[in-house]
C-alpha cells in the first residue's frame, strides 16, 4: 500500500457542546469528538499571545515578528508531530490558562462522570511555516498512526486525550487525524499483532500500526475541521496522530509571520486513578516546572524523554516562572 492510500480525508464533523450527552455518544461510537468553543475566540487569541510570550521568554532570542529567529538553535526541542514537550512549557502561563477554561473540564468530567479530576502537564504542537524552512515539516500521518495505550497492561477504557486548537485548521495546513471506530480494534491487538506487540514493553503506551495494515486500508483516517478554540477528544485506544495537509499554504508574510498550527495538549483523568506518590511528584513538578505526558495516574517526566536529552544543552533555556495557581488549578494538580 502506498502512503497516498493513508492520506486522511478532510471532513467537517459535528461539533458538540462541552459535557453534552451527544458529545459522549459520538466519542463512544467513533473514538473521537470535536467540542465547540472550549475557548472563546478572544480566549484563543489570548492563549496564542501567551504562547508567544513563553517562546520569547526562553532566553534564546525567539521573536514572534522575525521568522529568522525561529530556527532549531533557538526553538524549544520538538518531537513527533511538531510537539514541544519540555523546557517548562507544561507550566507556562499559556498552558495553565487553556487547561483552566471551564469548558475544558466540563468536557472531561462528562467523559468520566466525575468532576474530581487531575490534569496533565502536557506541551503544545507548534508548527512553523515550511515554506521558510522545509525541515520544519512534520511526519505525514500515514507513516505513524498509533495508539497511546498498551493493549495488555492497560485493558479497556483508560484515558481520553485532548487537543485545544488556537488556530483554525485547513486542508492545506493539516492537524490531528484519527481512524473512526478504531478504538474497537483494541481488544484484538494482542492476537492480530502478537509479534509486533511482543517487542513493546508493557510499561510503554505507544503502539504503531504497520503502514500496510489492511484495517487502515479498509477504514482510512480522517482529519476533522476545527475552529480556533475547539477541542478534540479522542480515546487513547483509537488509531491517531497528526499530519500536515496538502502543503499548498499561502507564502509566509515575512513582515507578519505566523505559525501554521498552535494546539494545546490537555488531558484530565479522575483523581481516583492516581495515588499519593504520583500526586507528590505532581506537586513538586509545579515548582520545578516539569512537564509530563497525558497520563496523570503515572509519573512520567517529559524532560527526560530521550529525544529531549539528546537534543543538547537544555540549560540555554530560561524556564517560565513558577505558576501562581488559584484553588481551581491547585485542585487539578492534586
Amino acid at each position: 500500500m502506498t502512503e497516498n492510500q493513508l492520506t486522511p480525508e478532510y471532513v467537517h464533523v459535528p461539533r458538540f457542546e462541552a459535557g453534552s450527552a451527544e458529545s459522549i455518544e459520538h466519542l463512544e461510537s467513533e473514538g473521537f469528538v470535536v467540542i465547540a468553543n472550549a475557548l472563546t475566540p478572544n480566549e484563543a487569541d489570548e492563549a496564542l499571545d501567551l504562547t508567544w510570550e513563553y517562546l520569547e521568554s526562553l532566553g534564546t532570542g525567539v521573536d514572534r515578528n522575525d521568522v529568522s529567529t525561529w530556527g532549531d538553535d533557538r526553538w524549544p526541542v520538538n518531537v513527533h508531530g511538531g510537539i514541544v514537550p519540555s523546557q517548562g512549557i507544561g507550566h507556562s502561563a499559556a498552558q495553565w490558562f487553556i487547561r483552566s477554561a471551564p469548558a475544558v473540564k466540563t468536557a472531561f468530567a462528562a467523559v468520566w462522570d466525575d468532576d474530581d479530576l487531575l490534569v496533565s502537564f502536557d506541551g503544545m504542537a507548534l508548527w512553523r511555516p515550511t515554506d521558510v524552512d522545509p525541515d520544519w515539516a512534520t511526519d505525514r500521518g500515514g507513516s505513524w498512526l498509533h495508539i497511546d495505550q498498551h493493549p495488555i497492561s492497560r485493558p479497556g477504557l483508560q484515558c481520553v486525550q485532548g487537543a485545544v486548537t488556537l488556530t483554525a485548521t485547513t486542508p492545506e495546513i493539516g492537524g490531528n487525524i484519527v481512524v473512526p471506530g478504531s478504538h474497537k480494534w483494541f481488544a484484538d491487538i494482542p492476537v492480530r499483532y502478537a509479534e509486533r506487540l511482543g517487542r513493546l514493553p508493557e510499561f510503554q503506551d505507544h503502539f504503531r500500526f504497520p503502514t500496510d495494515d489492511p484495517l487502515l486500508q479498509a477504514t482510512p483516517p480522517v482529519m476533522a475541521h476545527m475552529e480556533a478554540g475547539d477541542m478534540m477528544l479522542w480515546d487513547s485506544r483509537a488509531a491517531h496522530c497528526s499530519s500536515p495537509g496538502s502543503g499548498a499554504t499561502p507564502p509566509t508574510d515575512l513582515a507578519a509571520p505566523e505559525l501554521l498550527r498552535v494546539a494545546s495538549l490537555v488531558c484530565m483523568m479522575p483523581r481516583s486513578r492516581s495515588n499519593e506518590e504520583v500526586i507528590a511528584h505532581r506537586r513538586a513538578a509545579v515548582e520545578a516546572r516539569i512537564s509530563t505526558t497525558n497520563w496523570s495516574d503515572r509519573w512520567i517526566n517529559a524532560d527526560e524523554f530521550e529525544m529531549v536529552l539528546s537534543a543538547g544543552d537544555a540549560s540555554k533555556y530560561v524556564l517560565p516562572p513558577v505558576p501562581e495557581l488559584n484553588d481551581y488549578q491547585r485542585a487539578l494538580v492534586g
